[in-house]
């Protein structure tokens, strides 16, 4: 054990964790036609002198099948959970863990659900785009790449966001395991792993939209980890961290941007990419991504995609997780459910 208090320990705040997953889902797919977005602090926002109206969203959502797709993340998380559930030898913890699953799973479910976020996302877009520009875009989604870009790369981001939330988690427990009270490497130093190439052209061209759609704000995010990192301790920490958790944290933080780089997830996302997408239609999509046009509504659907995901970290700090907290709390009165109880979707 640490002898400091060092921040919750991912394996202790899963919740969190789970909750933090599906924002990075909902801010990567809700934009409608954008590229990845990440959890900026996004300026307070008016709605636009010529906002676009409801029934305008409402088209974009039907066009992007919004409902389906949020079924589809829930579904994928749920099933990951109970993977990661299963996984763990001790059957104590494992009992443990299903409690936590049982107990949280209703209450993510009842938030995340598209009819709950519909509001929400609608209210959020106003204020950030105007009739004409979601009408463009309403256009663009009837072109061929923006057909492509909603029925085959859509489902491969979801597909690469989930595998790249695990690959995070197992990373960042890893690193939480190999630290030393300081949060520095305990043992000697890993060499660093040989860089990722492309085996053909399809992994370069997968790679090509890769880095062009997501790699600046994935260096972005790795940069604001250490922020990131403290707003989820503070949910489960009333008090300010100490000299000692602040260096822990600068230390740590440290080490994630140097040992989790986007050349370490970029064969993730290249994998799901060019599962879904043949090599002609990637590079109908390159064409598509690298025009002018296409480069401006990516910059507008980063605005909303930052002002959203503000909007859901205030909704998961003020009413998801105190709700979370207090099921919990109820479920630790009553007795624990038999693990053959709970099964998977």
């Amino acid at each position: 054990m640490h002898a400091i208090a060092p921040p919750p320990h991912p394996r202790t705040a899963r919740t969190p964790h789970l909750a933090a997953a599906l924002l990075i889902t909902l801010t990567t797919l809700v934009p409608p036609a954008g590229g990845a977005g990440t959890a900026h602090a996004a300026p307070q926002a008016t709605i636009p002198v010529a906002a676009v109206s409801e029934a305008t969203l409402h088209a974009l959502f039907d066009a992007e099948q919004m409902p389906e797709r949020m079924r589809q993340i829930m579904q994928a998380v749920d099933q990951a959970q109970l993977d990661a559930i299963e996984g763990i030898a001790d059957p104590a913890e494992r009992e443990r863990k299903l409690k936590a699953y049982a107990t949280a799973q209703p209450v993510l479910q009842q938030h995340f659900a598209w009819h709950k976020l519909r509001p929400l996302v609608t209210e959020v877009y106003q204020t950030q785009y105007t009739e004409a520009e979601a009408q463009a875009l309403l256009a663009f989604y009837g072109t061929a790449p923006g057909q492509l870009h909603l029925n085959k790369l859509q489902p491969a981001m979801i597909e690469a966001t989930l595998a790249l939330a695990k690959f995070m988690d197992e990373r960042v427990d890893a690193l939480f395991e190999s630290s030393d009270d300081q949060g520095r490497a305990k043992g000697p130093r890993q060499r660093r792993p040989a860089a990722w190439v492309a085996a053909d052209a399809h992994d370069a061209l997968a790679a090509d939209l890769t880095r062009l759609l997501m790699q600046d704000e994935f260096n972005a995010r790795m940069q604001r980890l250490e922020s990131a990192m403290r707003a989820q301790t503070g949910l489960v920490q009333s008090e300010a961290p100490s000299k000692q958790q602040k260096q822990w944290f600068a230390n740590i933080s440290q080490r994630m941007r140097a040992e989790i780089r986007f050349d370490t997830v970029l064969p993730l996302i290249v994998q799901a990419l060019r599962a879904h997408l043949a090599p002609e239609e990637l590079r109908v999509l390159l064409g598509s991504e690298r025009s002018l046009a296409r480069k401006a509504q990516r910059a507008g659907a980063l605005a909303a995609s930052d002002a959203l995901s503000a909007r859901l970290q205030q909704t998961i700090r003020s009413e998801i997780f105190p709700e979370l907290l207090a099921a919990m709390a109820r479920a630790e009165t009553t007795v624990a459910p038999a693990s053959g109880e709970t099964r998977r979707p």
